[in-house]
């Protein structure tokens, strides 16, 4: 399949993309110029017709990759699949972590302000306000090389209840895993029948530890990242002696994510862009079975 190569005019708008033999023609003869190699654009340096098509942007939003074409009704133009980052809660937790060590050390007069914090109307997590502005980016890329005229996003709704308990109906949705719990770790231990996941009770240690299978800073301090260990077991753990076959139990980060990170998207869309609209995969799915498409 012949790779296309993006056109701009003479003021850097898109136009209609050409094949690479017009393109080697147009550069030859001095009437174009490359401006970028990847993707591969030129620019052109003369007035020409600016004929172009209905082109449709497609956008599969994720919390771990964004998938994005963009075609006319018979072709694609441009198709991309971009693994988005997924550090910025460790970063974050690490940054706090140092800020709170250096308050202690130098500033330990001062009164703790958790307080007289305000978040503001419509605050998201810097993990997701990043990952939108990544989506937005990528949006705005295509934009720039190709005359899109309809924005397109397909995002999944997740309830993530259900996906925990697929008998969940009614009430039943504000009667959480914990309820009648005093805290987390109350609930942990009895979750765990108040025994050691790796020794079963053989190392005869009474102590019992609520333990973080993956760091605090990643994994939060959620019920299916903390494992009942004796404190035997959790000492030599920490010491790099015995080595835990403890997993973590499922996680719906991704499905949260979607659920707050898919209509904020959504509407900074359509107030930079005109002719947005949303999908979902469901329909996505349906219309592929329907055609043929794998």
């Amino acid at each position: 399949m012949s790779v296309p190569v993006y056109v701009l005019n003479m003021r850097g708008e898109p136009l209609m993309p050409c094949g690479q033999h017009k393109a080697r023609r147009l550069l030859r003869d001095k009437k174009a110029k490359i401006v970028n190699y990847d993707p591969f654009t030129i620019q052109l340096k003369i007035a020409t017709g600016e004929t172009k098509q209905d082109i449709t942007l497609g956008v599969d939003a994720g919390s771990k990759t964004v998938g994005i074409s963009a075609s006319t009704e018979k072709k694609e133009l441009y198709a991309s699949e971009t693994q988005l980052r997924n550090d910025i809660v460790d970063l974050i937790a690490t940054k706090a972590q140092f800020r709170r060590a250096r308050r202690n050390r130098k500033t330990r007069y001062r009164q703790a302000r958790f307080l007289n914090r305000k978040k503001n109307k419509g605050w998201l997590a810097p993990s997701i306000r990043h990952k939108i502005s990544s989506h937005l980016k990528l949006v705005a890329s295509v934009h720039k090389i190709l005359p899109i005229t309809k924005v397109v996003v397909e995002t999944a709704a997740f309830d993530t209840q259900l996906l925990k308990n697929p008998d969940i109906s009614g009430d039943a949705y504000q009667k959480g895993d914990q309820l009648g719990f005093w805290n987390t770790r109350e609930y942990v231990l009895f979750r765990d029948n108040h025994q050691c996941q790796h020794c079963k009770g053989k190392s005869k240690d009474r102590i019992l530890n609520v333990h973080h299978i993956e760091s605090r800073k990643i994994g939060g301090d959620a019920p299916n990242n903390l494992v009942t260990l004796c404190e035997t077991c959790h000492d030599k753990h920490h010491s790099g002696k015995i080595d835990l076959k403890v997993k973590r139990g499922a996680g719906f980060k991704d499905a949260a994510f979607m659920g707050i990170m898919r209509w904020s998207f959504y509407e900074c869309l359509k107030t930079l862009y005109d002719n947005v609209s949303m999908t979902f995969g469901f329909v996505t799915k349906n219309t592929r079975i329907r055609n043929d498409i794998i």
